[in-house]
This record gives C-alpha cells, structure tokens and sequence, in this order.
C-alpha cells in the first residue's frame, strides 16, 4: 500500500470500517433475544411492560415535536413581523423597497394625475385664464371677443391642463424622476420615523388627524425648472404647492409610537425565537432523523401555503381598492410590499424539500445506505481528484473530520453573506442563493472527504467472533 494516495487511503479505509460495521451489527442481532439465529439458551426473559424508557422517549418525542411545530409556525410570522420592522425603521430599507415603482408605468400614470390635479388645484387654472383675458379683451373695441370670452376661458383652461400634464408626462418618464422619486420617500420615511421615535428635531409632525403623507412639494420644486424646459413657461409662476399624496393614517400618535416600538423589538426577537425552537426540538427528540423530515414537511407546507396566498392577495387587494386607486397602479405598489416576503416564503419552501431529503437519507433504511454510500464514493473520487493536482492541502481533512460543525459554520458565514447581498431578496435571489450554498457545501465535502458518519452498515450473517477495529491509517 507504499504506492497508494491519501485518497485510496481514506477509500480503503471506508471499506474496512464499514466491513467491522457489518460484522458488529451482525453480532448485535445474533445477540438479542428472538432475533433469528440468536442462541436460544442464553436467551434473556423480556423487559417488564412498566419500563421507564419507552415512556421517557415518548415524552421526549412530544416535546420536541410541540417546539418544532411552534417554531416551524412563528417562522413565516417573524418573517413578515421582521420585514415589516426594517420598513417601519430603516429608511433605507423602505427607499430600496419602493423606489423602483419610479418606473412603473402605471404608478406614474398615477403619479401625473396626483401632480396635475394639485397644480391646477394651486393655480385656480380657470381663474387666472378668465383674468387673462379680461385683462388683454376691451368690451369697446372688441365686443366679439367680450361676447366669446364666456367660450374661450374654458377652452384655454383645458389647454393649459392638458399642457401641464403632457409637461408632467413628459418629466416624470425621464430618466431624472427616479431620483427626484427616491429623494421623496427618503425625505417622507425620515418625518414619519422621527415623529414614531419623538425625535424633537423631525421636519414636520404628524397632523392631529393622524395623517402622514409623502409630500408633493419637494417633488414640485424639482419639476418646476424641468417644465420651464419642456415648453410650460407657467411653471415660473406656481406657488409653494403643499399638497400630498396620504400612505397612511395614525390615529393616535401615542399608540402608533408603543405599536412602533413593540414592532422593532417584536420584529428583531422573534426570529431567533423560531430558529431557537426547531434547533431545541430536534436536538432533544430520540429520532433527529424524524425530527428533521417533520421540520421539513411543515416549512414546505406552510412555505407554499403562504407563498400561494400572497400571490393571490395582490388580485383581491387591487379589486377592494380599485376605486381609489388604478388597479394597475395597486398591482405594482402590492408587489413592491410583498415581494420580499413571498421570496422568503419560497425560500421556506425550499429549505423543508432539502431537510426532507436530508432527514430520508440520514435514516435507517436501505435506500438511505445505498444513497450514502453511492455519496461517500463521489466524494472519494472528488477528493482523489484534488490530491492528484495538489489542490487539498496537507491536515485539512483531518480537522473537518474532527470539527465536523465547521460544516455549519461554513455555511452560516455563507448564508450571511447572501443575506447581506442578495436585497431586496427575489424569487430568482432565492434560486443562486440555493445554488450558491450547495455548491459550498459540495466544495467542503470533498475537502473533507468521505467519513464513516455517511455510512450505513448492510448486516450480513457471520460467525460469533469479535472483529478488531482496523488501525487508523496516518495521512501523509
């Protein structure tokens, strides 16, 4: 064996405890009492129907399965309670969530009509046409145009409206809004977060109607020197516009700062709370394999449901309100609120189909051994592979076999780091996400190697002998 690699090295020695395995398994059976083949004399009478164990066990069972399905179910809450936190909280967060709506279609058609009906609504549009034209028509020496006035006004108004909206249309298209439209929720969220957190030096306050709005007039003042451009040179002369458009109604500002700050906190424990509980539930129940496809199920169904049920709310939410507001528009605002959540709640999904599969192949069952065994030879390849480059350094197998949670560890700091990239997270974030951390971990396998905890011993009848452990082969 001088001439063998560390990697057949490991194959073999795979192959060797995985033999003993067999052996001692196939001891242990000839062993117990009614097992086929076990020696009848030295039979043992059966336990006592009052053993402790099985009532242990059970009780244990039922314990972590009540943690699990507490956890498995505050999960997609903490996830809609935590978004709905950084929202409430983090400007940022919010600007990100809602800018891209600058460019939707349909939210600026909204937005044009908003902006047209407080321009006219601050220009008194029929007024300033009527003084126009009582100022430039003399009664006396054009009595047709003073007998025509009652039929000009309101046909000049109408140009003057349909003027600034083509100017708005025009502006609020360009590339320069999406700025313009950022810089508005920054400026609204920033109000609104210093009114919730009493910050004394906030812009403005909320109303005693409890009204909070996104403002118009910062949005005006940007647009006045881009319609003086376009070709309305009446812009020049519309006042400071205080109008807004309302996203929301507090009625009572102390309430709404307790709900806020109960939200933060809520919203920043209850995560930990869930990933506490399904952690506790299947490190205490006597069957972690079990517990795991039982972790799974539940993500998966509750990952879907949920998923299915914010798809279809975005329908409903549009035709409740489609008085109000365009349903176009509601589509596109209902995306942008719910997007995020409905990925994590695919993401949920998608974690319960891989804990399944993960709790099946680390069970008893004999496609369960078949499928790790067929695993550890892959990686035994793989690992071969690296060694004949050079490419797995010296010890480093044998630290990962030793410290086997720096696999977790590994993929936690990786997790993180999506966490922390992939924002505002979509459904196609949570598709390279998955990618992106199998390929991790397939990456920290086959550095690791294959490793007796993926094996599963095939009994086979052998005599009644003990079989040595064979001597651990020294990596060089």
């Amino acid at each position: 064996m001088a001439g063998m690699t560390k990697a057949q090295l490991e194959a073999r020695l795979l192959e060797m405890e995985t033999e003993n395995a067999s052996l001692r398994a196939a001891l242990d059976a000839r062993a117990t009492p009614g097992a086929p083949g076990a020696p009848m004399a030295h039979a043992t009478p059966p336990a006592p129907a009052s053993s402790p164990a099985k009532p242990r066990h059970r009780g244990r069972a039922f314990l972590a399965i009540t943690l699990i399905v507490l956890g498995t179910l505050i999960a997609p809450l903490a996830t809609v309670v935590g978004f709905a936190a950084r929202q409430a909280s983090d400007s940022e967060a919010f600007v990100r969530t809602l800018a891209p709506l600058a460019e939707d279609p349909d939210v600026q058609a909204l937005i044009v009509d908003q902006a047209a009906a407080a321009i006219d609504a601050q220009l008194d549009t029929d007024a300033l046409v009527d003084e126009l034209l009582s100022s430039v028509i003399d009664e006396q020496s054009t009595p047709r145009l003073a007998n025509a006035q009652g039929v000009l006004g309101p046909l000049l108004a109408d140009q003057a409206r349909a003027a600034t909206r083509s100017a708005l249309t025009f502006v609020i298209e360009s590339d320069a809004f999406a700025k313009v439209w950022e810089e508005a929720l920054r400026l609204t969220h920033q109000q609104l977060v210093n009114v919730l957190e009493a910050d004394a030096d906030g812009a403005i306050s909320i109303d005693d109607a409890g009204v909070v709005a996104i403002q118009l007039g910062p949005i005006l003042d940007e647009l006045k020197p881009a319609l003086v451009d376009a070709g309305f040179t009446l812009a020049d002369s519309i006042p400071e516009v205080d109008a807004s458009i309302t996203v929301a109604e507090v009625p009572a500002v102390a309430q709404a700062r307790l709900a806020y700050s109960i939200l933060t906190t809520v919203g920043n424990l209850l995560p930990w709370v869930a990933i506490v509980l399904v952690i506790v539930g299947v490190a205490i129940h006597p069957r972690r394999p079990r517990a795991v496809i039982v972790v799974g199920t539940l993500l998966l169904i509750t990952g879907a449901v949920l998923a299915t049920a914010i798809a279809v709310g975005g329908s409903v939410t549009a035709a409740l309100i489609a008085t109000q507001v365009p349903t176009g528009a509601t589509a596109a605002i209902y995306g942008a609120l719910t997007g995020e959540t409905a990925a994590v709640m695919l993401a949920y999904a998608v974690l319960g189909a891989i804990a399944i599969i993960a709790g099946v192949l680390s069970g008893g069952s004999s496609g369960a051994g078949a499928a790790r065994r067929s695993g550890s030879g892959m990686l035994a390849r793989g690992s071969a592979a690296l060694d004949a480059r050079g490419w797995r350094p010296e010890g480093v197998p044998t630290v990962l076999r030793r410290l086997p949670w720096l696999l977790w560890l590994w993929l936690g700091v990786v997790f993180v780091v999506l966490a922390a990239t992939l924002r505002p997270l979509s459904v196609w974030d949570v598709v390279l996400g998955t990618a992106i951390l199998g390929l991790a971990a397939a990456i920290y396998l086959v550095l690791r190697g294959p490793g007796d905890d993926a094996v599963v011993p095939s009994p086979t009848p052998v005599d009644d002998a003990v079989v040595p452990s064979p001597t651990p082969v020294t990596e060089r």
